[in-house]
């Protein structure tokens, strides 16, 4: 019985100084998003993700003790060889999911989640975000880790060799002390002696994102999202729901005098949903001048700027863009056709108002994340995706360059009847941003988006060429930022910040600044409200052009919300139940807003 405590107890550090090895390897490979973060900061991330560490290795420890018992129990002797190769699977598991979610934390941001993992569902198009080079070298260090852990376990965690019998007096009483051992595991596990059990909330001690986000254990923060996943059921709740409805009723206005931004009210529509595009790489938002054409458009149309996304991936963005809808922080509603087919979508009220040839069009797998199904219950006439190209237009990885895609929509456009709507969904600027193009900036992310712009100048060229310009709305928007050259994390707005962009020869303005803090969302109301069509249905998505309505600014991510006034920003963390950023000065009032938002966007995803 003493080896056995002796084995834990070497088991339990070797398990503590394995997620050290992790965390320092984190903070090197994502030492990019560190910021201002001291190394002050960065290495007391060591002491307070021991919390996080010790609860993990608490639930190895007592599934050792739980698997020794029958052990004990049948050869009336204490068996290690089984134990062992328990260690051996978790080195291995655990060693790829940290290596992964290191990899993931330097695309996304932020850690992975059970959201992140709903991706290997469709493995190909995590491979196509990726280069060879990438995967090759992912398997070749991921393998060398394994071995060098598993060889450390086998010297560090020593199996004695001679291990007498027990009688059956010492094999009970020795069954009694694992299983005791076991449950006072429940202390580590739970992180201390109170009722409460332990959060993310404990790794958040510092101003300095980056150094709380090291803090964090990352399986053990996958488990807890796990575990906290059904978010189908789950109710975000602060409030009274009476309170929260009026709070959020408040929040919007139908009151206000509409400016008028077009010459007739059913001019042809064109919404190209432009991936990645982020404020950071666009120079009329301020960003590096990497979208010349776009920023000349300007000039010509209606420059929506302090817009920010719903969300930070595509799914979300589809969601916000055809549905004027906002997405919860655990989960997309398009993964649920059984909740998404409730939605009210922008191409079946324009359908109902006079609109045909509604096509919908992306050069990618359009059964990515649930994309399909979305599409079709939008009401789109037709559907063109990756298998109506070529294979000589494709790249090696995602899909259709799009410069074929660009040539398909003046086909499309040419083919329609007035008045008619497409939705235009580009791709190239997607990792790995694999793009047809010599290079122009170093920066392959900023490439891919400089590619994409030099193809919207082209498309617009023609566009005015084929006499399609006169009497249509072009509408640019992004479906999301990221974290790209300055390595906005998840926490920060200007991740969010996107470029919306109204241009064509049915806009009666042109060389126009519109400063209203918007959503994403708040696209499908505004543009409905020029159409002088109702935009009843649509409860996330405001008017910017109602003078009334109040500017404010609402996005998501796992598990969390931000909110931005033109004064104040916050972002709270539900499983923290704490705010982890705020600038400005932040009133209760907008605090309560913020929260009687979530809580009534909750409320309706449950009744769908």
């Amino acid at each position: 019985m003493n080896y056995f405590l002796k084995k834990l107890f070497r088991t339990t550090v070797f398990w503590l100084l394995f997620f050290a090895f992790y965390r320092l390897f984190f903070i090197l490979y994502n030492f990019k998003f560190s910021g201002e973060a001291t190394t002050i900061s960065l290495l007391a991330s060591f002491a307070v993700g021991l919390r996080l560490d010790l609860s993990m290795t608490g639930y190895m420890i007592a599934l050792l003790c739980v698997l020794e018992v029958p052990l004990l129990l049948f050869f009336r002797e204490f068996k290690y060889k089984l134990l062992n190769w328990v260690n051996y699977f978790f080195i291995g598991a655990f060693s790829a999911l940290l290596a992964g979610n290191i990899n993931l934390y330097s695309y996304w941001g932020r850690h992975m989640d059970a959201e992140a993992l709903a991706f290997l569902k469709t493995p190909w198009v995590v491979l196509a975000s990726l280069s060879w080079i990438e995967v090759v070298l992912f398997f070749v260090i991921l393998t060398a880790f394994i071995l060098l852990w598993v060889n450390l376990f086998r010297k560090f965690v020593k199996v004695k060799d001679a291990r007498p019998s027990l009688n059956w007096r010492q094999t009970l009483i020795s069954a009694f002390l694992v299983l005791f051992t076991g449950a006072l595991m429940i202390v580590p596990i739970r992180g201390s002696f109170g009722v409460a059990p332990i959060n993310t909330g404990v790794a958040y001690f510092s101003q300095h994102i980056f150094a709380n986000h090291a803090a964090i254990n990352p399986i053990w923060n996958l488990l807890y999202s796990f575990k906290r996943m059904d978010a189908r059921t789950r109710h975000y709740k602060f409030m009274d729901e009476d309170k929260a409805l009026e709070i959020f009723n408040g929040m919007f206005s139908n009151q206000g005098v509409s400016v008028n931004l077009l010459k007739n009210n059913r001019p042809n529509i064109v919404i190209i949903l432009l991936e990645s595009f982020s404020a950071q790489v666009v120079g009329a938002l301020g960003g590096e001048p990497v979208t010349p054409n776009l920023d000349s458009l300007v000039k010509e149309g209606v420059l929506f700027n302090n817009i920010y996304a719903a969300s930070d991936r595509s799914d979300k963005g589809l969601v916000a863009t055809l549905a004027g809808y906002q997405v919860v922080p655990a989960y997309s509603i398009i993964q649920y056709p059984a909740k998404s087919q409730s939605l009210n979508f922008l191409p079946k009220r324009l359908r109902d108002n006079g609109y045909g040839n509604l096509t919908y069009m992306y050069g990618g797998d359009i059964g990515f994340k649930g994309m399909n199904s979305f599409v079709t219950l939008s009401g789109f006439d037709n559907v063109i995706t990756i298998s109506d190209f070529p294979r000589s237009t494709q790249g090696q990885k995602w899909g259709v360059h799009d410069e074929y895609t660009f040539n398909r929509l003046i086909t499309e456009m040419q083919r329609a009847s007035s008045p008619y709507f497409k939705f235009f969904f580009t791709l190239s600027s997607h990792e790995p941003f694999d793009v047809p193009m010599e290079k122009v900036f170093e920066n392959p992310y900023m490439n891919s988006v400089h590619y994409t712009d030099r193809e919207l100048g082209k498309f617009f060229r023609a566009v005015k060429d084929n006499q399609l310009w006169d009497n249509t709305l072009f509408v640019l928007i992004a479906d999301h930022g990221v974290a790209g050259p300055q390595k906005f994390t998840s926490q920060m707005k200007e991740r969010y910040h996107i470029p919306m962009l109204w241009t064509g020869g049915a806009l009666a303005v042109k060389d126009t600044i519109i400063n209203t803090l918007g959503s994403q969302t708040d696209m499908v109301a505004t543009l409905l409200h020029q159409l002088e069509i109702n935009s009843e249905g649509f409860p996330f998505s405001k008017n910017l052009l109602d003078a009334a309505s109040p500017g404010f600014a609402f996005f998501t991510y796992p598990d969390a919300f931000g909110y931005i006034t033109p004064t104040s920003f916050q972002v709270y963390d539900n499983r923290a139940k704490a705010y982890i950023q705020t600038e400005g000065e932040i009133s209760k009032t907008d605090s309560l807003r913020a929260k009687a938002y979530l809580q009534v966007l909750s409320a309706d995803h449950l009744r769908r």
